[in-house]
């Protein structure tokens, strides 16, 4: 058996986009969801979307609060209408207190425990840190995630942020920086390190404050109660943390 879990709100707001009417959304939303399910060969799909009280948004008020996704969401206004009528219906969930994302690793680690096969079905690249399959949505492309590479894929969100949900990392780190700060490092633990150092290099005694702000945001949730954390002997290789 075969569980689709999938991240909804992308889907949706593709499915509304440039509809004359929530109908024509609906109709566009089910027909997409259908070829989906079928490509993956799925015998259940579990559907999250965005819900009330996202606990980031309390954490830091600018989260997502960029001109790009109001306008994105101004001008495509079928996009609340459909979801809407989704969760009346009772055909996606909404992720209280948290995002559409956590919800998604959530359903995928009770699959994982349970050994069921699953796939997560998005476009947002921040899932690639759960490993398995994805589909994703914008190439329609079945991929498979190792382990190492979710979690090379995790460390570095956390270096570089993510401008699109208005998420500071590092200044200057991209990509291709973090690929050489995290390079060699053969384990979670080794790349933890990395990037603690890194933290280190630029914000000195503050590292840990930075780091924590960084990482509660980007962290995707296992469990309803999975937040970021460090643990209290987590320090810089070298530095005042380290000094005896």
């Amino acid at each position: 058996m075969t569980l689709l879990i999938v991240d909804g709100d992308p889907l949706l707001f593709r499915s509304a986009y440039n509809q004359r009417s929530v109908e024509a959304a609906y109709e566009k939303y089910e027909e997409v969801l259908e070829d989906i399910e079928n490509e993956v060969f799925c015998d259940d799909t579990q559907i999250a979307v965005y819900g009330d009280n996202n606990f980031r948004l309390s954490f830091d008020p600018e989260y997502k609060n960029t001109p790009g996704r109001k306008k994105s969401k101004a001008n495509n206004p079928f996009y609340f209408e459909l979801r809407s009528l989704l969760i009346e219906e009772g055909k996606v969930t909404p992720a209280t207190g948290m995002e559409a994302d956590d919800l998604v690793r959530i359903w995928a680690e009770e699959a994982r425990a349970k050994n069921q096969q699953f796939v997560v079905c998005s476009v947002d690249k921040d899932l690639q840190c759960i490993p398995g399959h994805h589909y994703l949505i914008h190439r329609g492309e079945l991929i498979f995630v190792e382990e190492e590479q979710a979690d090379i894929h995790y460390w570095t969100q956390i270096l570089t942020g993510d401008s699109v949900d208005n998420i500071k990392g590092l200044k200057g780190i991209g990509p291709v920086k973090a690929g050489r700060i995290l390079e060699g490092a053969s384990t979670s633990f080794e790349r933890k390190q990395r990037v603690i150092n890194a933290y280190y290099e630029r914000y000195g005694d503050e590292w840990r404050k930075e780091i924590m702000h960084t990482g509660t945001l980007i962290h995707i949730m296992r469990t309803k109660d999975d937040m970021f954390a460090l643990r209290p002997t987590d320090a810089p290789e070298c530095g005042e943390e380290n000094s005896e």
